[in-house]
Protein backbone atom coordinates (compact mmCIF):
# COMPACT_ATOMS: atom_id res chain seq x y z
CA UNK A 1 0.00 0.00 0.00
CA UNK A 2 1.67 3.47 -0.49
CA UNK A 3 0.09 6.95 0.02
CA UNK A 4 -0.76 9.20 -2.95
CA UNK A 5 -0.50 13.13 -2.59
CA UNK A 6 -2.00 16.07 -4.62
CA UNK A 7 -3.15 19.59 -4.06
CA UNK A 8 -6.96 18.60 -3.94
CA UNK A 9 -6.53 15.93 -1.81
CA UNK A 10 -4.76 18.34 0.81
CA UNK A 11 -7.37 21.27 -0.27
CA UNK A 12 -9.98 18.91 0.78
CA UNK A 13 -8.11 17.54 3.78
CA UNK A 14 -8.28 13.62 2.61
CA UNK A 15 -5.56 10.87 2.77
CA UNK A 16 -5.78 8.62 -0.48
CA UNK A 17 -3.65 5.31 -0.11
CA UNK A 18 -3.53 2.55 -2.71
CA UNK A 19 -3.66 -0.70 -2.53
CA UNK A 20 -1.03 -1.84 -5.33
CA UNK A 21 -2.33 -5.72 -6.37
CA UNK A 22 -1.20 -4.54 -9.64
CA UNK A 23 2.06 -5.55 -8.89
CA UNK A 24 1.32 -8.97 -8.32
CA UNK A 25 2.24 -10.25 -11.55
CA UNK A 26 2.45 -8.05 -14.76
CA UNK A 27 0.53 -9.79 -16.60
CA UNK A 28 -1.76 -12.01 -14.11
CA UNK A 29 -2.29 -9.32 -11.86
CA UNK A 30 -4.28 -7.66 -9.05
CA UNK A 31 -8.09 -9.48 -9.13
CA UNK A 32 -7.67 -11.67 -12.52
CA UNK A 33 -5.00 -13.64 -10.50
CA UNK A 34 -7.07 -13.55 -7.44
CA UNK A 35 -10.35 -14.26 -8.91
CA UNK A 36 -8.92 -17.27 -11.69
CA UNK A 37 -6.69 -18.62 -8.28
CA UNK A 38 -9.46 -21.15 -7.13
CA UNK A 39 -10.10 -22.42 -10.65
CA UNK A 40 -6.93 -22.97 -11.61
CA UNK A 41 -6.01 -24.95 -8.26
CA UNK A 42 -9.40 -26.92 -8.71
CA UNK A 43 -8.40 -28.12 -12.24
CA UNK A 44 -4.77 -28.82 -11.43
CA UNK A 45 -6.53 -30.81 -8.05
CA UNK A 46 -8.37 -32.88 -10.81
CA UNK A 47 -6.41 -33.26 -13.52
CA UNK A 48 -8.58 -31.18 -15.88
CA UNK A 49 -6.58 -30.09 -18.95
CA UNK A 50 -9.17 -27.66 -20.84
CA UNK A 51 -10.47 -24.35 -19.52
CA UNK A 52 -13.27 -22.31 -21.81
CA UNK A 53 -14.70 -18.98 -20.65
CA UNK A 54 -16.42 -16.27 -22.23
CA UNK A 55 -15.31 -12.20 -23.12
CA UNK A 56 -15.07 -9.14 -25.28
CA UNK A 57 -12.53 -8.23 -27.78
CA UNK A 58 -10.58 -6.17 -24.95
CA UNK A 59 -10.70 -8.87 -22.18
CA UNK A 60 -8.34 -8.72 -19.31
CA UNK A 61 -10.10 -11.99 -17.84
CA UNK A 62 -9.10 -13.69 -20.72
CA UNK A 63 -6.21 -12.12 -21.73
CA UNK A 64 -4.73 -12.96 -18.16
CA UNK A 65 -6.39 -16.90 -18.45
CA UNK A 66 -4.27 -17.45 -22.02
CA UNK A 67 -1.20 -16.75 -20.11
CA UNK A 68 -1.83 -18.83 -16.98
CA UNK A 69 -3.37 -21.77 -18.65
CA UNK A 70 0.20 -21.31 -21.19
CA UNK A 71 2.44 -21.15 -18.32
CA UNK A 72 0.50 -24.54 -16.80
CA UNK A 73 0.09 -26.56 -19.68
CA UNK A 74 -3.39 -26.09 -19.53
CA UNK A 75 -5.70 -26.09 -22.83
CA UNK A 76 -7.60 -22.80 -23.09
CA UNK A 77 -10.44 -21.47 -24.93
CA UNK A 78 -12.19 -18.28 -25.36
CA UNK A 79 -15.29 -17.33 -26.46
CA UNK A 80 -15.41 -14.16 -27.59
CA UNK A 81 -18.15 -11.51 -28.80
CA UNK A 82 -18.28 -10.44 -32.07
CA UNK A 83 -18.53 -12.54 -35.17
CA UNK A 84 -16.79 -9.59 -37.16
CA UNK A 85 -13.62 -10.27 -34.99
CA UNK A 86 -10.15 -12.08 -35.51
CA UNK A 87 -6.98 -12.25 -34.01
CA UNK A 88 -5.56 -9.59 -35.99
CA UNK A 89 -8.22 -7.23 -34.61
CA UNK A 90 -6.14 -5.89 -31.56
CA UNK A 91 -3.31 -6.91 -29.60
CA UNK A 92 -4.97 -8.59 -27.11
CA UNK A 93 -6.45 -10.88 -29.25
CA UNK A 94 -3.42 -11.42 -30.89
CA UNK A 95 -1.56 -12.23 -27.94
CA UNK A 96 -4.42 -14.68 -26.34
CA UNK A 97 -4.06 -16.38 -29.65
CA UNK A 98 0.11 -16.66 -29.70
CA UNK A 99 0.01 -17.89 -25.57
CA UNK A 100 -2.09 -20.70 -27.54
CA UNK A 101 -5.56 -20.11 -26.55
CA UNK A 102 -7.86 -21.29 -29.24
CA UNK A 103 -10.32 -18.62 -29.79
CA UNK A 104 -13.96 -18.75 -31.46
CA UNK A 105 -15.70 -15.74 -32.17
CA UNK A 106 -19.70 -15.44 -31.51
CA UNK A 107 -22.55 -13.05 -33.06
CA UNK A 108 -23.32 -11.12 -30.00
CA UNK A 109 -27.23 -12.60 -29.66
CA UNK A 110 -25.33 -16.02 -29.48
CA UNK A 111 -23.18 -14.54 -27.15
CA UNK A 112 -25.67 -13.23 -24.90
CA UNK A 113 -27.14 -17.36 -24.33
CA UNK A 114 -23.61 -18.05 -22.98
CA UNK A 115 -23.64 -21.79 -24.62
CA UNK A 116 -20.49 -23.58 -25.82
CA UNK A 117 -20.52 -24.49 -29.56
CA UNK A 118 -21.06 -28.01 -29.98
CA UNK A 119 -18.02 -28.02 -32.44
CA UNK A 120 -15.58 -27.21 -28.79
CA UNK A 121 -14.72 -30.19 -26.84
CA UNK A 122 -16.24 -30.42 -23.58
CA UNK A 123 -14.59 -33.76 -21.96
CA UNK A 124 -12.13 -33.16 -19.00
CA UNK A 125 -12.50 -29.33 -18.87
CA UNK A 126 -13.86 -26.57 -16.83
CA UNK A 127 -16.45 -23.52 -17.70
CA UNK A 128 -15.53 -20.14 -15.96
CA UNK A 129 -18.14 -17.40 -16.71
CA UNK A 130 -17.26 -14.27 -18.16
CA UNK A 131 -14.99 -11.67 -16.00
CA UNK A 132 -14.42 -15.28 -13.93
CA UNK A 133 -16.93 -14.70 -11.73
CA UNK A 134 -18.27 -16.89 -9.76
CA UNK A 135 -18.17 -18.21 -6.03
CA UNK A 136 -15.02 -19.38 -6.70
CA UNK A 137 -13.48 -15.84 -7.97
CA UNK A 138 -15.26 -14.31 -4.44
CA UNK A 139 -13.90 -17.13 -2.74
CA UNK A 140 -10.36 -16.01 -4.22
CA UNK A 141 -10.98 -12.06 -2.80
CA UNK A 142 -10.94 -13.24 0.60
CA UNK A 143 -7.15 -13.11 0.81
CA UNK A 144 -7.47 -9.64 -0.86
CA UNK A 145 -9.77 -8.54 2.04
CA UNK A 146 -7.84 -9.58 4.79
CA UNK A 147 -4.65 -7.96 3.44
CA UNK A 148 -6.94 -4.92 3.31
CA UNK A 149 -7.82 -5.37 6.88
CA UNK A 150 -4.09 -6.16 8.09
CA UNK A 151 -2.82 -2.43 6.26
CA UNK A 152 -5.08 -0.37 9.49
CA UNK A 153 -8.92 1.13 9.57
CA UNK A 154 -10.00 2.80 6.42
CA UNK A 155 -13.41 5.33 5.77
CA UNK A 156 -13.40 4.33 2.48
CA UNK A 157 -12.62 1.01 -0.29
CA UNK A 158 -13.20 2.05 -3.57
CA UNK A 159 -12.44 -0.71 -6.33
CA UNK A 160 -13.77 -0.55 -10.14
CA UNK A 161 -16.72 -2.93 -11.21
CA UNK A 162 -16.45 -5.43 -14.12
CA UNK A 163 -19.14 -8.42 -13.65
CA UNK A 164 -18.51 -7.42 -9.77
CA UNK A 165 -16.95 -10.26 -8.00
CA UNK A 166 -14.24 -8.27 -6.66
CA UNK A 167 -16.87 -5.96 -4.81
CA UNK A 168 -19.30 -8.46 -3.92
CA UNK A 169 -16.21 -10.40 -2.39
CA UNK A 170 -14.64 -7.29 -0.34
CA UNK A 171 -18.64 -6.28 0.76
CA UNK A 172 -18.83 -10.12 1.95
CA UNK A 173 -15.65 -9.94 3.78
CA UNK A 174 -15.26 -6.34 4.55
CA UNK A 175 -19.06 -5.18 5.74
CA UNK A 176 -17.48 -2.38 8.54
CA UNK A 177 -15.76 -0.48 5.85
CA UNK A 178 -18.03 1.78 3.33
CA UNK A 179 -17.38 -0.27 -0.20
CA UNK A 180 -17.64 2.00 -2.94
CA UNK A 181 -17.95 0.64 -6.55
CA UNK A 182 -17.26 2.27 -10.08
CA UNK A 183 -19.09 0.80 -12.68
CA UNK A 184 -17.20 0.51 -16.18
CA UNK A 185 -20.21 -1.05 -17.94
CA UNK A 186 -23.91 -0.08 -17.96
CA UNK A 187 -24.98 -3.03 -15.72
CA UNK A 188 -25.64 -1.43 -13.03
CA UNK A 189 -28.66 -4.08 -12.74
CA UNK A 190 -26.54 -7.30 -13.53
CA UNK A 191 -24.93 -6.09 -9.95
CA UNK A 192 -27.83 -6.07 -8.37
CA UNK A 193 -29.05 -9.15 -9.51
CA UNK A 194 -25.61 -10.98 -8.94
CA UNK A 195 -25.66 -9.16 -4.93
CA UNK A 196 -29.43 -10.68 -4.28
CA UNK A 197 -28.31 -14.34 -5.42
CA UNK A 198 -25.82 -14.12 -3.34
CA UNK A 199 -27.11 -12.54 -0.36
CA UNK A 200 -24.33 -10.13 -0.14
CA UNK A 201 -25.69 -6.45 -0.15
CA UNK A 202 -24.36 -3.72 -1.88
CA UNK A 203 -23.18 -0.01 -0.37
CA UNK A 204 -22.72 2.19 -2.54
CA UNK A 205 -22.11 2.11 -6.84
CA UNK A 206 -21.49 5.18 -8.66
CA UNK A 207 -22.47 5.16 -12.70
CA UNK A 208 -20.99 8.50 -13.30
CA UNK A 209 -18.26 7.67 -14.99
CA UNK A 210 -18.73 4.67 -17.51
CA UNK A 211 -17.53 6.78 -20.45
CA UNK A 212 -19.48 4.36 -22.84
CA UNK A 213 -18.02 1.24 -24.67
CA UNK A 214 -14.76 -0.47 -23.15
CA UNK A 215 -13.46 -0.05 -26.42
CA UNK A 216 -14.53 3.39 -26.85
CA UNK A 217 -11.69 5.86 -26.68
CA UNK A 218 -12.65 8.84 -24.25
CA UNK A 219 -9.52 11.63 -24.88
CA UNK A 220 -10.88 12.80 -21.37
CA UNK A 221 -10.29 9.54 -19.40
CA UNK A 222 -6.93 8.58 -21.75
CA UNK A 223 -5.42 12.50 -20.89
CA UNK A 224 -6.79 11.78 -17.05
CA UNK A 225 -4.49 8.55 -16.97
CA UNK A 226 -1.56 9.81 -18.31
CA UNK A 227 -1.46 13.05 -15.80
CA UNK A 228 -2.44 10.46 -13.31
CA UNK A 229 1.22 8.50 -14.01
CA UNK A 230 2.88 11.87 -14.57
CA UNK A 231 1.60 12.96 -10.82
CA UNK A 232 1.70 9.15 -9.20
CA UNK A 233 4.22 7.11 -11.38
CA UNK A 234 1.40 4.60 -11.21
CA UNK A 235 0.32 3.38 -14.67
CA UNK A 236 -3.37 2.81 -14.76
CA UNK A 237 -5.42 1.64 -17.93
CA UNK A 238 -9.14 3.63 -19.21
CA UNK A 239 -10.83 0.35 -19.48
CA UNK A 240 -11.19 -0.54 -15.21
CA UNK A 241 -8.28 1.79 -13.29
CA UNK A 242 -8.65 4.50 -15.09
CA UNK A 243 -12.45 5.08 -14.61
CA UNK A 244 -12.18 4.57 -10.70
CA UNK A 245 -9.58 7.04 -10.03
CA UNK A 246 -11.43 9.42 -12.48
CA UNK A 247 -14.70 9.00 -10.28
CA UNK A 248 -12.23 9.08 -6.93
CA UNK A 249 -10.73 12.26 -7.93
CA UNK A 250 -14.39 13.79 -9.13
CA UNK A 251 -15.97 12.71 -5.91
CA UNK A 252 -13.32 14.52 -3.66
CA UNK A 253 -13.47 17.92 -6.07
CA UNK A 254 -17.58 17.76 -5.03
CA UNK A 255 -16.81 17.41 -1.13
CA UNK A 256 -18.30 13.69 -1.41
CA UNK A 257 -16.10 12.73 1.72
CA UNK A 258 -15.46 14.42 5.21
CA UNK A 259 -12.71 16.43 5.90
CA UNK A 260 -10.64 13.63 7.51
CA UNK A 261 -11.28 10.88 5.27
CA UNK A 262 -9.08 7.66 5.11
CA UNK A 263 -9.53 6.26 1.87
CA UNK A 264 -8.13 3.14 0.04
CA UNK A 265 -8.53 2.71 -3.61
CA UNK A 266 -7.31 -0.90 -5.08
CA UNK A 267 -5.54 -0.95 -8.04
CA UNK A 268 -7.18 -3.99 -9.86
CA UNK A 269 -4.68 -4.76 -12.30
CA UNK A 270 -5.47 -4.89 -15.65
CA UNK A 271 -3.08 -4.12 -18.83
CA UNK A 272 -2.74 -1.96 -21.41
CA UNK A 273 -0.81 -3.62 -24.74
Amino acid sequence: MVEIHDVLFEEKQINVFVKRDDLIHPIISGNKWRKLREYIQFAQLKGIMRVISFGGAYSNHLYALAYATKILGIQSIGIIRGEELNPKSNPYLTKMQEWGMELHFMTRAEYQRKLIPESINQINCITIAEGGFGKEAIDGIVALANEIQSLGSMDHLFCPIGTGATYLGISQSLPEVKIHGVLTLNNKEEIKANSAALGIPIQELHDNYIFGKYAKQSFELEEFCTTFYQKHHIKIEPIYTGRMFYGLYDLISKDYFKPGSQIMAIHTGGVKV
